[in-house]
């Protein structure tokens, strides 16, 4: 199977990021779940390297809900799904066994491909149902950003030089 080429940070190469703010200054990263399509995700800084061990791709909500997009990777010989959201609140936030098994992990704000760790959360499937938004009603990671970085202190500029 031939790998995606991949750029110094071991992200996938994608065309589309050109066009996109760089977030390398800020607490939050971007990781590309398609080379085809532009879809990322967005986490925290400190988490990145630690998901950037393994390839990530895009999951979609099931029949009917192309809409709804997660983070997931595939792992052993059956290829079984692990959601990145999953993973990263039991890595997060731990709790035991019984606990995981009986709870999920719910977006804050509804939109599934956001995966900092301020809008994740453990709720029961029946609070997860209370708290899910319909198609549309979510945030995009787009708006989400813009509201993230306008909340970021100025960066210092350099001084124009003159020549």
């Amino acid at each position: 199977m031939m790998q995606a080429p991949v750029n110094l940070l071991g992200v996938r190469a994608v065309a589309f990021e050109a066009d996109l703010v760089d977030l390398s200054w800020t607490p939050w990263r971007r990781i590309w779940l398609s080379s085809r399509k532009p879809v990322w995700t967005l986490v925290d800084a400190e988490d990145f390297d630690w998901l950037m061990q393994w390839q990530w791709n895009l999951w979609h909500g099931g029949q009917g809900k192309e809409w709804q997009l997660y983070a997931k990777r595939n792992t052993g010989e059956r290829r079984d799904t692990v959601r990145m959201h999953r993973e990263l609140q039991i890595r997060n936030d731990p709790r035991d066994a019984d606990f995981v098994a009986s709870h999920v992990v719910d977006h804050v704000n509804g939109q599934p491909l956001d995966n900092r760790r301020a809008n994740r959360r453990w709720l029961t499937q029946r609070d997860n149902i209370i708290n899910r938004r319909r198609r549309g009603e979510a945030p995009s990671l787009d708006s989400i950003l813009t509201g993230l970085l306008a909340g970021l202190p100025a960066r210092e500029q350099l001084e124009e030089i003159p020549f």
